[in-house]
């Protein structure tokens, strides 16, 4: 079963970076301070927004889990976050009981994507991250905001099979 995901329009595509028109949509985002490593903070703030869906609201429903998990670095570590499913509206999302889980609204606008396959980590981040700037550069376009990483598939998924993107907001034309 496929998961859902934010919508999106593809409106260019230039070798491997794809420029999307994204509507708005809900996240629920765990802080994860004082962990450099990308993938040990995904995976401790995966814990706490697993619990979440899991129940761990008021008033204690199951939320379905969606792609991507989406990670940002933050001054004192990492932001990690789930999409909240498009059902919800947003006064009637569930609400976190763990004080470290913060709904937000992502507005819409325009996003670069660069697609790869394989292992996500801090060095991966780095290298895709360049890879993305330089080509928004040479496409003359600018970055607003931070990349963030999106890992769409299972840590048990051979890295072969993975679909993970370095994703950041552009300035429309």
């Amino acid at each position: 079963m496929a998961l859902e995901r934010p919508n999106f329009e593809g409106i260019q595509k230039v070798d491997d970076v794809e420029i999307r028109d994204y509507a708005p949509y809900q996240v629920a985002s765990c802080d994860v301070s004082d962990i450099e490593d990308l993938r040990q903070a995904s995976s401790y703030g995966f814990q706490y927004l697993f619990n979440y869906i899991s129940g761990q609201n008021e008033p204690g429903q199951k939320i379905a889990m969606t792609a991507p998990v989406q990670q940002v670095k933050s001054d004192k570590g990492w932001k990690v976050s789930f999409v909240v499913p498009s059902e919800f509206k947003p006064e009637s999302i569930p609400v976190p009981l763990h004080s470290s889980i913060k709904l937000r609204k992502v507005v819409a606008g325009t996003f670069a994507a660069l697609r790869y396959r394989g292992s996500w980590n801090n060095e991966v981040f780095e290298e895709k991250t360049k890879e993305l700037l330089d080509a928004l550069k040479t496409l003359k376009m600018k970055p607003i905001g931070e990349v963030s990483s999106a890992v769409y598939n299972p840590p048990l998924t051979p890295p072969i099979l993975r679909r993970n993107e370095v994703i950041v907001r552009v300035e429309s034309k």
